[in-house]
């Protein structure tokens, strides 16, 4: 297994979770299984992993910036996995004392 395809699992099953039981069980509406982040994070994986032959460094820095964007910045229907843990943990709106 290629050293980029760890972090584009993790960032894909992430958003699948995030989307269908996360955000729906923090009060951000229905649960929505998108089919779809399946599909993309295989072919991204693949792609990846065919990068890395040609240069390493790089394919495995872009994997792991796709896992930090993946927490910070909303991806399809649900709020980021950041947003909906805050709002689950009842931290959302609170200013920092």
């Amino acid at each position: 297994m290629a050293a980029s395809t760890g972090p584009v699992l993790v960032a894909g099953a992430i958003t699948f979770v995030n989307e269908g039981l996360l955000a729906p069980a923090a009060g951000d509406g229905p649960a929505v299984w998108n089919w779809k982040v399946i599909p993309a994070t295989a072919g991204l994986a693949l792609a990846l992993a065919g990068l890395e032959k040609l240069a390493p460094g790089f394919a495995t820095g872009l994997a792991w910036l796709a896992f930090v964007t993946v927490l910070v910045v909303p991806v399809g229907n649900a709020p980021t996995p950041l947003a909906t843990a805050s709002k689950a943990l009842g931290l959302a709106g609170k200013a920092a004392t």
